[in-house]
């Protein structure tokens, strides 16, 4: 399907006005890079949905529709994981396996069988309004990891709905080759499908930094913006767009001059980035000779071989809470195992770090009211979510959900290089009851007969003040720790660092901020243990020369950020690293680190041309930081 053709299940839309001057729209950094080209407009929201009631001799009939219609979208989904899996990228599957379940689940399909019996409705308006009616709950949830998880719902509910239409399943649009995609929002097989039709960027009306768009574009090095509103009505099919994922701007109707200067810049750009690139397999190894790790961060399976391209020694943060969004039921064992042994295969000859199961806790979400009690439909949520039951805290109050998790991963570990991290570990008794679990699945599996690692590396991440207060004490329970900057950013500061009105105190360079991750690394090093860090300031450049100087011996970030950061590692003396780091944690406030941390790299990296890369990198607060 070509830029101008309107048939298919995505209407190609074309804007009916144009602005007579270059217009830039904001939205939400998702993947850096720069990108010129056409826009290729889709939106799946304008597929038209029929609504008539029924007569009572219709409603079998209306039944038995819905039926034929999920049972072909799950072969649909079937033969989409079949073609991954030829073009070995089966790890996908995972995210089209996540479709299936919410297919099956009876929170989609026993509402819309009961629109349709009760109120005889046809089984498209019954199938659209169940959909409404799960992503209002969706919404309800203070956490954004899933509220954007409704756009999973409702691509399932598209594709059930575009069989009741006759309309051709899955994704059959093609954009030209070097296109800008402009969409409301878009799937995680959407996304995985665009990275093979080699676009120039993504951009959608919605979605944030959490959401599949933004992880997966960031993961396949696709320029993107996400989160501006309403752009899918400001733009046609055909029109020129610059995407700047650097600064989260996309500019429509570009002056021949800007065009040129963006172009430039993209040129300039790719440039650094092969340059970098062709230092993937140079050790981050300080002129002085002080050597650290640079590990990935990765969230879904498809992420490893880039991360691997890019230089990764390993994952330092495999983060497993994907397996149970959209679930109403917990995963099994068995599910743990498969996917974490696909993990450890890919990344083979590197080790993986996996973190058990991350999730905040909100009464909305279905699996999760089987634990605290209350109805999935309830609208009461914690106040809090972030300082009720989430995290550890839920696995230690759930063992038989937490051991199926465990003895999946036990099981895996035969099969690579593994190590297990558990998050939000405020003290050494909840360390304590979290490793007696560990250890009743290991006895579990011997008794049973079946295989795993003699030694997996355990480990902790330090998210909260208390953990730090105590890290002395802790770093003698474990063979290594992590720094979650995210959190523990957050914890200290009492700040929820996507609240508009007090982000700009989300300050990753705050003196306690610096001071806490240097009392930590002592901590660990005095036990002889190895100390990393996995929040967002791990990836960011110009703090590099700081987190080199406090004394990380393992730094996981997103592997874009990776070639900057080596090269930087490579350029830099852990001597005078030092001597900076020993400077600024004496200064009063943030704006002073900075301030000396710029000036001190300008002094000694400003002839490196990767500098103006580097001199923009740093995330600032509010829902861009998260």
């Amino acid at each position: 399907m070509g830029p101008g053709d309107e048939s298919g299940p995505y209407p190609i839309l074309r804007a009916p006005v144009r602005p007579l001057a270059p217009e830039v729209r904001t939205g939400i950094a998702a993947a850096s890079g720069i990108a010129v080209g056409q826009a290729f407009v889709i939106d799946r929201r304008r597929q038209p949905t029929p609504r008539r009631h029924l007569l009572p001799e219709e409603i079998t009939a209306e039944l038995v529709r819905l039926d034929e219609a999920v049972s072909l979208a799950d072969m649909q989904l079937e033969r989409l994981k079949r073609k991954l899996k030829e073009s070995d990228e089966s790890d996908s599957s995972v995210i089209l396996e996540a479709h299936q379940l919410i297919l099956r689940d009876e929170h989609l399909l026993g509402p819309t069988r009961r629109r349709i019996r009760d109120e005889k409705l046809n089984v498209e308006w019954a199938l659209r309004k169940t959909v409404a009616e799960i992503q209002q709950r969706f919404d309800a949830i203070d956490l954004p990891y899933f509220r954007e998880r409704k756009s999973d719902v409702a691509f399932v509910g598209e594709q059930v709905l575009r069989n009741l239409l006759d309309a051709t399943g899955g994704v059959t649009w093609q954009p030209p080759l070097g296109a800008v995609v402009v969409a409301h929002d878009l799937s995680p097989a959407d996304t995985v499908h665009l990275h093979r039709h080699q676009i120039a960027a993504l951009v959608t009306d919605a979605g944030g930094r959490t959401s599949h768009t933004s992880i997966l574009a960031q993961a396949f090095g696709i320029p993107a913006v996400v989160g501006l509103e309403d752009i899918t009505e400001a733009v046609g099919t055909g029109d020129l767009l610059i995407v700047d994922g650097n600064r989260g701007e996309v500019i429509l109707c570009p002056s021949q001059s800007m065009t040129d200067d963006y172009k430039q810049q993209a040129r300039s750009e790719h440039a650094k980035i092969v340059q970098l690139l062709a230092e993937r397999d140079s050790p981050a190894e300080t002129t002085d000779g002080v050597r650290i790790r640079l590990v990935a961060n990765i969230e879904l399976p498809d992420e490893v071989p880039i991360a691997l391209e890019y230089g990764a020694e390993g994952i330092g943060l495999y983060r497993t809470e994907f397996l149970f969004l959209d679930r109403e039921d917990f995963p099994r064992e068995e599910e743990h195992f498969m996917h974490a042994r696909g993990v450890l295969r890919r990344v083979a000859p590197y080790e993986a770090t996996f973190r058990t199961f991350d999730l905040g806790v909100d009464k909305v979400a279905p699996f999760l009211s089987r634990i605290t009690g209350a109805h999935p439909s309830s609208s009461e949520a914690e106040p809090n979510p972030a300082l009720g039951l989430r995290s550890l805290r839920l696995c230690l109050k759930e063992p038989a959900f937490f051991k199926a998790q465990l003895r999946g991963l036990l099981r895996a570990s035969v099969h690579g290089t593994m190590r297990i991290m558990f998050p939000m570990v405020s003290g050494v008794e909840e360390l304590a009851r979290a490793k007696e679990i560990l250890d009743e699945c290991r006895r579990e599996l011997q008794k049973e007969g079946l295989a795993f690692a003699d030694h997996i590396p355990i480990g902790i991440m330090i998210e909260m003040p208390s953990a730090v207060m105590v890290s002395d004490h802790l770093a003698k329970e474990v063979d290594f720790m992590s720094i979650g900057t995210n959190d523990l950013i957050q914890y200290s500061l009492a700040l929820d660092r996507l609240n508009e009105h007090v982000g700009y105190l989300y300050q990753p360079l705050h003196p306690a901020v610096l001071r806490m991750v240097k009392y930590t690394v002592d901590a660990a090093h005095a036990e002889g243990r190895r100390v990393g860090m996995c929040g967002e300031l791990a990836g960011e450049p110009l703090l590099t020369v700081i987190l080199l100087g406090l004394g990380l011996d393992d730094l996981s970030m997103n592997a874009a950020s990776l070639p900057l950061v080596r090269r930087l590692v490579r350029q830099l003396s852990a001597k005078e690293a030092r001597a900076l780091a020993d400077e600024v944690l004496k200064l009063p406030s943030a704006s002073q680190i900075e301030a000396v941390v710029r000036e001190r790299l300008q002094r000694l990296l400003g002839d490196d041309p990767a500098w103006s890369t580097l001199t923009s990198t740093v995330r600032r607060s509010g829902k861009h930081a998260h």
